[in-house]
């Protein structure tokens, strides 16, 4: 039960205040562990702040947010004070406190020891009046009052600038700055800090990581499908012959980083002897079968498209493709791409940092192919003007809008136009 008796605790608070200071000084560059794929947890891969994540988990500041499996950080969701009393004292290496029990309202918390240490190293007052002796424990921090807690906690000094605009009337503005000018904040936005929004535990990893000094510990990705698309036919016709042999030598390609993929290459000429049959070709402008060599592995521009529009999604270099001359309503329209030997052919470049597997897989009636990778989080997303018909031709321009992890974007365009079917 909180008396009232804290007149002891100012003495005793410069003591703790010294030694954590001495601590953070003191605290030695830990080697980096190699991480598997994908990291400790499942829910933050490929995220900004993973390193940091990593680094305070490998400082034993944070054991995960799902016991006792613990696979999850719960890196979008809000720190209560409760959680970030024992954040901080992990993070200080605050002792247990000497007289427990302070504040009214944390007797059933887990994080009631954290709390008691926090209020006698000085770091925290309570969220009320003082003889109210309330904590607030499951209540959300705010941003203005992390930057309260790491001031006190790591206790820096005066700030001189003014970095944000729309904390001047937040009575954690001097906290702000001071943690601003030690480098561990850079703000929510342009001149922004955000001091009244919810400090979520992705943004507490990174602050705490900068306070301590951590090195972000960033774990290779964990393969994942970065680009898919599926075209259909219909069974039993001899072409579906041609796209099952063609995805089947195709499956399992690995492209490198930096390294060009060719379609042409990676499955040679089309011929009987490995199995290819006659089937329905573009010849001259019109569909014909099947007295021409070209005959030999029609169809296989399905495959072509299927493995196009894969590597449009996956947001990879577009080397080289070709669209048909001719417009086929299975196909998305100038989103597609032909196939012949020596050419035209298929040809991306892993522009990414990780190596590409091709996988393919086919039924009956639909072919699919997937790129399994790391992009680094792109998103693609797909437009398209104008239009065509198999008929009366057409013409059709294509974007792709990519956009990264760190905000920007590129756009490419594609024109096309497709001759009527003579």
């Amino acid at each position: 039960m909180v008396i009232g008796r804290r007149w002891w605790v100012s003495s005793l608070t410069v003591m703790l205040l010294f030694s954590v200071l001495t601590v953070v000084a003191q605290q030695p560059a830990l080697a980096l562990t190699e991480l598997p794929p994908g990291g400790t947890f499942t829910d933050d891969d490929e995220t900004l702040e993973e390193g940091h994540i990593e680094a305070i988990f490998e400082a034993g500041i944070t054991k995960g947010c799902n016991p006792p499996a613990n696979d999850r950080f719960c890196a979008d969701r809000a720190v209560t004070r409760g959680e970030m009393a024992t954040f901080l004292v992990r993070a200080l290496k605050l002792p247990r406190a000497t007289e427990p029990d302070h504040f009214t309202d944390d007797d059933g918390s887990v994080h009631r020891n954290s709390i008691d240490s926090l209020f006698e190293a000085g770091v925290t007052k309570g969220c009320g009046a003082a003889e109210d002796a309330t904590f607030c424990p499951d209540r959300e921090v705010t941003r203005g009052e992390m930057a309260a807690f790491l001031a006190r906690g790591f206790g820096y000094p005066v700030a001189e600038t003014d970095f944000f605009g729309d904390d001047d009337d937040s009575i954690f503005n001097n906290d702000i700055n001071r943690i601003a000018t030690a480098g561990i904040t850079r703000g929510c936005g342009a001149d922004a800090y955000c001091p009244r929004a919810p400090m979520i535990r992705a943004h507490m990893a990174v602050f705490l990581s900068r306070a301590l000094q951590l090195t972000p510990n960033t774990p290779p990705p964990k393969p994942r499908v970065t680009g898919q698309f599926t075209t259909y036919y219909t069974a039993g016709q001899s072409r579906v012959i041609n796209i099952h042999k063609i995805a089947d030598a195709t499956d399992g390609a690995v492209v490198q980083p930096g390294a060009t993929f060719s379609l042409n290459a990676r499955v040679g000429q089309r011929t009987r002897a490995k199995g290819y049959v006659a089937a329905g070709a573009i010849i001259g402008g019109k569909i014909v079968c099947c007295d021409s060599y070209v005959n030999i592995g029609g169809g296989t521009s399905q495959f072509a498209t299927t493995l196009y529009n894969a590597i449009f999604f996956a947001g990879v270099a577009d080397v080289y493709h070709k669209p048909h001359s001719i417009y086929f309503s299975r196909y998305p329209m100038g989103r597609e791409a032909t196939l012949g030997w020596t050419g035209p052919d298929v040809k991306f470049r892993n522009n990414t940092d990780y190596p590409i597997t091709i996988d393919t897989s086919h039924t009956r009636s639909s072919v699919t192919v997937k790129l399994i990778g790391s992009n680094g989080g792109r998103r693609v997303s797909a437009y398209r003007s104008g239009s065509a018909t198999t008929r009366g031709g057409g013409s059709v321009t294509v974007t792709r809008v990519i956009r990264y992890r760190d905000g920007t974007r590129s756009t490419e365009r594609w024109y096309h136009r497709y001759n009527p079917l003579q």
